[in-house]
């Protein structure tokens, strides 16, 4: 089988800043790490091998700092390390984000079987699987908290609530993984070993022949601010504890709480 798993670089959240001049989010003096979700979509992808066989392949777009993310994919399994750079690429949203990878997959031989996070820590639009399933015209599992691997496909599990909804799709298909799907195992020293002689392929768009036109990205920014905090719950307070408490119950009363 042919297995594919995206993993996107993300800046660690704590160190980033917004520039409101441009509407980007500025990560030159940001740490960066796997997203987490990633890791668990890579295990999702190994544990498939290991029961149907295949090679597992991992695409990543970024610059040459995300190759220290591929090394760690390796350590963890992976057979094959691709990263996919180019300035045309550069600022693309979502859906151009997609395009570049489907024209990457299928520049690769084409997949049985795409694995990604539910979503990313920095931008979190948990878009780009539903988007790479539709460009490719395969089936889509969504959001998956436990994997079972039959032979023609996967059946998982999706919270809703306090339960679950089961769907099942054939292969070919795309599965986005929550960090529920699995439990990480820890890296080996055989893994280790892997990861520092780990051979790192090197995709451009002059490799994937995508027009300007596809790589016109149609979102348009126009503020990006961080949250604001708000107040949680309510003081109430009295000179007495008797005084509070009438407070309280007349505030219950008031919205018909009691």
């Amino acid at each position: 089988m042919n297995i594919f798993v995206l993993m996107k670089q993300v800046p660690v959240i704590s160190d980033i800043k917004i520039n409101h001049q441009t509407f980007t989010v500025d990560r030159s003096t940001a740490g960066t790490m796997m997203n987490p979700v990633d890791a668990h979509a890579l295990s999702a992808a190994v544990t498939l091998k290991k029961s149907l066989g295949g090679t597992v392949t991992v695409l990543s777009m970024g610059n040459e700092s995300c190759e220290v993310q591929l090394r760690e994919a390796a350590g963890m399994g992976a057979d094959r390390l691709v990263r996919i750079t180019d300035e045309a690429f550069s600022g693309a949203d979502t859906l151009v984000t997609a395009k570049v990878l489907a024209a990457a997959i299928k520049q690769l031989g084409g997949a049985d079987c795409i694995f990604c996070g539910q979503a990313s820590l920095d931008g979190s639009t948990g878009q780009i699987g539903a988007k790479l399933a539709a460009l490719l015209g395969i089936g889509l599992l969504n959001c998956a908290a436990q994997i079972d691997i039959e032979e023609k496909g996967l059946t998982i599990h999706q919270k809703v609530g306090k339960g679950y909804d089961i769907w099942q799709a054939d292969f070919p298909l795309v599965c986005s993984v929550t960090e529920d799907a699995n439990e990480l195992a820890p890296v080996t020293l055989k893994g280790k070993m892997a990861a520092k002689k780990a051979v790192i392929t090197v995709l451009s768009n002059t490799d994937l022949n995508i027009t300007a036109d596809a790589l016109h990205s149609p979102s348009h920014i126009e503020a990006l601010f961080p949250a604001s905090r708000q107040e949680v719950g309510m003081k109430i307070t009295g000179t007495t504890e008797k005084e509070s408490a009438r407070k309280l119950a007349d505030i219950l009363f008031e919205r018909h709480l009691v």
